[in-house]
């Protein structure tokens, strides 16, 4: 009993006494200084867990497969497949290859192994230093919008965007895209688009995007919708969000309730905010409602 006193006390002389509430505020309102797109957690967290350097959803040829037969092989399996269908659509073979948000280097490898003149570009830090470590690639440590253009200018035979052209701003990425492209370059992406103006903000407008295109000079001289071969990674993860992850949560509150009421009492209000979020989060993996809202698409693009 002493040491739960002991914890509640120490907490709560973080918020009592002035010197420790004023940490509690400065290290607050300092967190958004340091903006995701340069640490970003959660990326680093995927990464820990699968045993390849991926961060998508992976490419399964059986797009028929149930959430119980997956294994975490099978993932890493699957987002290799990926990246040798983004592979396989490269043609130029002498210029150099640019890939775009190369999270981990996974795509890099399979561009290594084919022999072709890769660079690799991230603005993250912790993605950055793996990747100097493991790979002898250049990288260029930098968000694709803030890159010299005029050193770049010609320069590359293929461009690829792999699951990270949502994180771009494509009104000042497809200009830039179509100053760095050699004549005849060619920009290979895959990436799931928003099919309508509702549900989850993440993702590009599919009619918007092609909007751009136009706008700017592009066409698309290759589409293939992938959306049901990325499905089984989603369905995986909901699969463990809703039949473990939610069970174990409930579980653990009823614990402290029943152990520590105190402590109970004192998070109970925030308990429905927690909840919502969760609820929220466990929505975006839900393989029915991505499938309803989103689509998946590989595909080239090349100038009109």
């Amino acid at each position: 009993m002493g040491s739960k006193k002991n914890i509640v006390s120490t907490i709560l002389k973080r918020f009592i006494y002035p010197h420790h509430l004023f940490q509690v505020i400065k290290l607050q309102r300092n967190r958004k200084r340091v903006a995701r797109v340069f640490d970003d957690t959660q990326l680093k967290l995927y990464h820990q867990i699968l045993p390849g350097d991926f961060l998508h959803y992976g490419y399964f040829d059986n797009k028929d497969i149930h959430p119980l037969d997956i294994s975490i092989n099978m993932i890493y399996k699957a987002q290799y497949r990926y990246g040798e269908k983004l592979v396989e659509l490269i043609t130029d073979k002498e210029n150099q290859v640019l890939d775009i948000g190369c999270g981990m280097g996974g795509l890099l490898a399979i561009l290594n192994k084919n022999n072709f003149n890769a660079i690799g570009l991230t603005p993250d830090i912790n993605q950055a230093k793996h990747i100097t470590e493991k790979y002898k690639n250049q990288l260029l440590q930098s968000k694709f919008e803030d890159i010299d253009s005029e050193k770049f200018l010609n320069n590359f035979g293929t461009v690829i965007t792999s699951e990270s052209l949502q994180y771009l701003d494509i009104e000042k990425s497809i200009p830039l895209i179509d100053k760095i492209l050699k004549q005849g370059g060619k920009w290979v992406a895959c990436d799931y688009f928003k099919i309508d103006k509702a549900g989850e903000k993440s993702g590009h407008n599919w009619l918007y995007f092609n909007e751009m295109l136009t706008k700017y000079g592009f066409k698309i001289s290759f589409q293939e919708d992938i959306t049901p071969h990325i499905l089984p990674t989603i369905a995986y993860v909901h699969h463990w969000a809703t039949q473990i992850g939610l069970p174990v949560k409930e579980f653990a509150i009823n614990k402290i309730k029943t152990k520590a009421p105190g402590i109970y009492y004192a998070v109970s209000k925030a308990l429905p905010i927690i909840d919502s979020k969760i609820n929220k989060n466990i929505q975006t993996v839900d393989p029915i409602i991505f499938a309803q809202n989103k689509k998946y698409v590989l595909m080239v693009m090349e100038r009109i």
